[in-house]
């Protein structure tokens, strides 16, 4: 019998701050492999190299991690996703609701590619396609966003 499961996640850092998505949890490293071969094809997932998708194992029921405790990021990162929040809540014209997981995604994505690119253009057209499900903008409009996002 396997006395380990196999965690599938993806994870990458920019700028010194890592984004993790959990993806599943596997009894075997082969079905883990598999999983991981289907996420590759999904949207978003397809834009980042092979190597941010990690397969890690575990044993069950024991204290493997984080024994010694940790520490919390520096506050400045959580004032900045808390400032650009408002930004986009104002600017889509929706609350401003960390609980709705479809607005705490966008706020995500929105936060990743801002961390990712300085190319204010880049980020508005990223923006306009994330962000059409939500409220139309105009190409100006967006662009602007982007340029007022990017001094935070």
């Amino acid at each position: 019998m396997n006395d380990k499961l196999y965690l599938l996640y993806h994870g990458y850092e920019i700028n010194g701050f890592e984004e993790i998505k959990i993806l599943g949890i596997y009894t075997t490293p082969k079905l883990a492999e598999q999983a991981k071969k289907r996420y590759i094809m999904k949207d978003g997932f397809r834009d980042f190299p092979q190597h941010c998708f990690i397969i890690q194992a575990y044993t069950p029921d024991e204290d493997e991690y984080w024994t010694e405790g940790f520490f919390s990021e520096p506050e400045s990162v959580f004032t900045d996703f808390q400032k650009l929040s408002a930004l986009l809540s104002e600017f889509l014209n929706i609350p401003n609701d960390w609980e709705n997981e479809e607005y705490f995604a966008l706020l995500q994505e929105v936060s990743w590619k801002t961390a990712v690119s300085d190319n204010a253009a880049e980020i508005a057209e990223y923006l306009e396609r994330l962000t059409d499900c939500f409220q139309q903008k105009s190409k100006a409009d967006y662009l602007a966003f982007a340029e007022k996002i990017l001094h935070l």
